[in-house]
C-alpha cells in the first residue's frame, strides 16, 4: 500500500469515526432520532431544523371538529388546511381548493378543489383528499352526537340547524360532494363571514374511511391522527402522570411537494410552570414563546406583538347610585387616557373602545372601518368631572361611594397600575376608591351574585372576531344585557355584507359605552417571541397559534 492510498484511509476513517461521535453526542443531548440531529446540524440555508415551543397543557383532542383547548389548537394550525385560508392581515385566499365561484344570489359556493392534497399518517393508510372528505366533515360538526362547540357558527349552510337539533337528516345538509374534486356547499341565508369561516380548524376534511377505522381513538392518538397539511404527528406521548409529554410533528412531504415547507419538524414540550417556560426559551432549549407579559429577560428578544385583549371597568347594574348614567359619566370624565397611556408599560395601551386594533369581522379588520369615533365620548375632562359631581349627587350619597372597591380576578396582570385610575378618582371627586383581588372562583361567584361595586373585565377573544367582545354584555354575563349587542350578536352569521355587520357592531359597542355600562381603560398585547436567528414565523390571531410552515433558523 503507498503512502497516499494510506493517508487517504486514514483521513476517511477518522471522517467516519468523528461522524459517529458526532451523531452519538446528538443523540443523547436530545430525545429526537439521529436522522433528525445530523439534518438539523447540516442544514446552511436555514432550513430542515427541528423547531421547539413550549405547551402549557397537554393538547386534549387532535380532530379539528372538536377541539377547543388552546394546546389541541396550537398543534391543529400545523396539520390541516381547510378549502381556504387566512393570512395575517386579513386576506382569503385558496388552499384546498384551486378555485371556487359564488352564486348571484350568495347562497351556493361550487369549490373546485385541488387534486395534489393527500393524507398522511405515521402508518400505510394514506389517499387523496376529495370533495367526499369535506362533506363527512361537515356531516360529522352537525351530527348532536360529535359535540363540536362550532356547530352554530355555521348553521347559515342550509338544513345544518335542522340537523343538529334532529329535525332533518345527515343527508340533507347543504354540502354535497358533486365528483371527487367538486364541492357544492349551499346557503340557507346569505352570511358574509361565511368564506372567513371556511379558513378555521372546524371546516377542515376528515376522511370517512380512516375516521371509522380509529374505532372512537379518532384524534386521540397519533396513529388515528391523519392530515393534510404541512406536518403530520410522527409521536405524541400524553401519559396522564407524566412529566415529560410531547408532540413531534414532522413534514408532510406529500405537501411539500407543492408547496414549500422550510422546518423539518416542531417538537411540542409540554410545560405547565411559566418560569420554566421562559428559562427553557432563554437558555435556547426552544425557539419561541408566548406570553402576554414582557419579562425583563426578553428585552432583547425578537417579537411581535397583537392587542387582542380589552380590559375596562365595568359598574354593578343593581348599585343604585353608581348605576346611574350621570354617575358612570362623571367617573369616565375623570380618567386620563393619555396618562393611562404615558405611565404604564408598552404592553398596555389606553383603549378608546371595547374591540381591540387586531379583532376582524370576516376578511376587514374592525377598528380600520368601524363607522363611529368614540374618543369624543371618552373625553378627559377634569373640570367638567368636578362641576357635574358637585350637584349630582347628595354629601350622604357621595359618603357612600368613599370606600366602595373596585372587584379585580387574581389573574390580571396589571392590577398595580388600577392606582392609576384610583388616584385620578379620587384627586377629582375626592372619592376613595379601593382594589379587591380576589381568587378566580370568588370573582366569578360574586359576578352571578351582584355583591360588588365595581368590577374589572378581561375580554379575549378566541376567534379574532369583533362580535366575542360585544357578546360579553349580551348574555348578562356581568349582569348587563344591552340591547344593542343582543340584536347585533343574535345576527352573527346572518348579515349579507361585512359593512352591515361591522356598521352594527359598531353601533352597538357604541351603545355600551355612551351608557357607561362599560368604561374602556387598557387593551393589552400578546407577544410572540422568537429566537435571533430565526424567522417567518406567522401567528394566526384568528386561532392563537403559532404556524411554522415557512419557518427558517438562519
Amino acid at each position: 500500500m503507498s503512502l497516499t492510498c494510506k493517508s487517504h484511509w486514514t483521513v476517511s476513517v477518522l471522517k467516519k469515526i468523528l461522524l459517529i461521535l458526532l451523531i452519538s453526542c446528538l443523540v443523547f443531548m436530545t430525545a429526537c432520532s439521529p436522522l433528525e440531529r445530523v439534518i438539523e446540524f447540516f442544514s446552511d440555508d436555514g432550513t430542515g431544523y427541528i423547531f421547539k415551543i413550549s405547551l402549557s397543557d397537554d393538547p386534549e383532542i387532535l380532530d379539528p371538529q372538536i377541539a377547543s383547548d388552546e394546546s389541541s389548537i396550537a398543534v391543529l394550525k400545523n396539520l390541516f388546511v381547510g378549502l381556504l385560508k387566512q393570512d395575517s392581515d386579513g386576506t382569503i385566499t385558496t388552499a384546498g381548493a384551486e378555485d371556487y365561484t359564488i352564486s348571484a344570489d350568495g347562497l351556493t359556493y361550487t369549490f373546485y378543489l385541488d387534486s395534489r392534497y393527500t393524507w398522511k399518517t405515521i402508518g400505510d393508510w394514506e389517499g387523496s383528499v376529495t370533495a367526499y372528505d369535506y362533506e363527512f366533515a361537515f356531516r360529522r360538526l352537525f351530527n348532536p352526537e360529535t359535540g363540536s362547540p362550532y356547530a352554530s357558527d355555521y348553521f347559515s349552510i342550509l338544513n345544518s340547524e335542522a340537523a343538529y337539533n334532529g329535525k332533518a337528516g345527515l343527508s340533507e345538509i347543504g354540502v354535497h360532494a358533486i365528483d371527487d374534486y367538486t364541492l357544492v356547499i349551499t346557503l340557507e341565508y346569505q352570511n358574509a363571514e361565511f368564506l372567513s369561516l371556511l379558513t378555521r380548524l372546524p371546516a377542515s376534511p376528515c376522511n370517512e374511511e380512516f375516521f371509522e377505522s380509529c374505532k372512537g381513538k379518532y384524534g386521540l392518538e397519533a396513529e388515528c391522527i391523519a392530515s393534510n397539511g404541512a406536518f403530520y404527528v410522527r409521536y405524541w406521548l400524553h401519559e396522564e402522570y407524566s412529566t415529560d409529554n410531547y408532540v413531534r410533528l414532522r413534514r408532510n412531504d406529500y405537501y411539500c411537494e407543492f408547496n414549500d415547507v422550510y422546518p423539518y419538524g416542531v417538537n411540542y414540550l409540554i410545560e405547565s410552570d411559566e418560569a420554566v417556560m421562559l428559562s427553557d426559551f432563554t437558555d435556547g432549549t426552544t425557539d419561541v414563546y408566548i406570553s402576554s407579559k414582557f419579562e425583563s429577560e426578553l428585552e432583547e428578544s425578537e417579537y411581535q406583538s397583537y392587542s387582542i385583549y380589552f380590559c375596562g371597568l365595568v359598574i354593578n347594574p343593581e348599585n343604585e347610585i353608581l348605576s346611574r348614567t350621570e354617575v358612570g359619566e362623571i367617573i369616565s370624565l375623570a380618567i386620563d387616557r393619555e396618562s393611562l397611556d404615558s405611565e404604564t408599560p408598552d404592553i398596555l395601551t389606553a383603549a378608546y373602545g371595547i374591540i381591540p386594533p387586531d379583532a376582524y369581522i370576516g376578511s376587514s379588520n374592525y377598528r380600520r372601518n368601524a363607522s363611529s369615533s368614540l374618543e369624543e365620548i371618552l373625553v378627559y375632562n377634569k373640570q367638567l368631572a368636578e362641576y357635574k359631581w358637585s350637584f349630582t349627587l347628595t354629601d350622604t350619597e357621595k359618603k357612600t361611594i368613599t370606600g366602595m372597591k373596585i372587584m379585580v380576578p387574581d389573574s390580571f396582570e396589571y392590577t398595580d397600575y388600577l392606582s392609576l385610575v384610583t388616584d385620578m378618582l379620587n384627586d377629582t371627586l375626592g372619592i376613595s376608591i379601593g382594589i379587591d383581588i380576589v381568587n378566580e372562583s370568588d370573582y366569578a361567584s360574586r359576578l352571578e351574585s351582584g355583591d360588588y361595586d365595581i368590577c374589572l373585565v378581561e375580554i379575549e377573544s378566541t376567534s379574532g372576531s369583533a362580535f366575542d367582545y360585544v357578546e360579553a354584555f349580551s348574555d348578562g354575563s356581568y349582569g348587563i344585557v344591552n340591547e344593542s349587542c343582543f340584536e347585533a350578536v343574535g345576527l352573527s352569521g346572518k348579515y349579507s355584507t361585512l359593512s352591515s355587520a361591522i356598521y352594527a357592531i359598531s353601533e352597538a359597542e357604541k351603545d355600551i359605552i355612551s351608557s357607561y355600562q362599560c368604561i374602556p381603560l387598557w387593551y393589552a398585547q400578546k407577544f410572540v417571541f422568537t429566537a435571533d436567528d430565526v424567522s417567518g414565523l406567522e401567528y394566526d390571531v384568528f386561532s392563537g397559534a403559532a404556524i411554522f410552515e415557512l419557518v427558517k433558523k438562519l
